[in-house]
């Protein structure tokens, strides 16, 4: 009886160790999945954060490219509405 009981006490021991060392291997492994996981969002947010900057400089850009349009074609009306100002002046 009494080896029976040194045997089952001598397993569920080396099984707790056994169970322990598992579960801070597996602990051990989860800590490097999330500092892989915190990796990977740090560069979707640098490069979202990229991406960004990016449309606020093409919005710019699109922008100033409109406004010299714009610029451009009143200063072709102006032109042109003084010429045909003078040339109504001159004939009349």
């Amino acid at each position: 009886m009494e080896q029976i009981l040194a045997f089952v006490l001598g397993v569920g021991i080396a099984l707790f160790v056994w169970g322990v060392v598992v579960a801070f291997k597996t602990a051990n492994r989860v800590n490097g999945i999330n500092t892989t996981i915190n990796d990977i969002y740090q560069v979707i947010r640098d490069n979202d954060e990229l991406v960004n900057r990016r449309i606020d400089q093409e919005i710019d850009r699109v922008n100033q490219i409109a406004n010299d349009c714009i610029r451009h074609t009143d200063s072709r009306v102006d032109r042109l509405e003084s010429k045909i100002t003078a040339k109504e002046i001159l004939k009349g």
